[in-house]
């Protein structure tokens, strides 16, 4: 197997074991809102002085879920194009939209991370918290999301130079196949 095929290999992986992350904290989030919904409706108040803090924790978790499963995503290439010209080009013009895509996104990603980043770094120089019971620094729920907005931002530069070094070496089908728009036989 080539450098390039294990490379492929590896950040697939790594993103979908970061996807399943992801899944894991969506389903402690359910459980912890049914959890807080049960304890709330126990007979004679019973639940009533426990508080699970289950809204604003799930804000938080949702957030680092969808950040950390935007890079899956992309490696799967579940993303929306619209392809009304693009299916009709010549397979060099649709690699070069491909990598211009890829480009375009990594562009994009980068800068969500970045100023996720600024986010977590001005909540942490103000002491920032929440406006509610729960004592948790914003820094640490915002530090976890902009790690996953960051993850994002790496697989897409990654991704992206690696579609304009195949573009250049005019290898426009291996920029197509791993960076195009997939067609409904792909995905059936």
């Amino acid at each position: 197997m080539s450098l390039e095929a294990q490379f492929e290999r590896a950040v697939r992986a790594a993103s979908r074991w970061s996807a399943r992350l992801g899944g894991l904290v969506v389903l402690a989030c359910a459980v912890l809102v049914t959890a807080e919904v049960i304890l709330r409706n126990l007979p004679g108040g019973l639940g009533s002085e426990i508080r699970l803090h289950s809204f604003e924790l799930t804000n938080f978790g949702f957030a680092a879920a969808v950040a950390f499963g935007f890079a899956y995503a992309l490696t799967e290439r579940a993303h929306i194009r619209i392809d009304l010209l693009y299916a009709r080009l010549p397979l060099a013009a649709r690699a070069g939209l491909d990598a211009l895509a890829l480009l375009a996104l990594a562009a994009m990603a980068s800068t969500m991370a970045w100023h996720g980043w600024g986010v977590a770094m001005r909540s942490a120089a103000m002491g920032a918290m929440p406006n509610s019971t729960l004592r948790l620094p914003l820094v640490i729920p915002q530090s976890v999301w902009a790690a996953g907005l960051t993850w994002f931002a790496g697989i897409a530069v990654l991704l992206a130079a690696q579609a304009l070094l195949r573009l250049a070496r005019g290898r426009f089908a291996e920029v197509h196949a791993a960076a195009g728009v997939m067609r409904e036989e792909d995905t059936a």
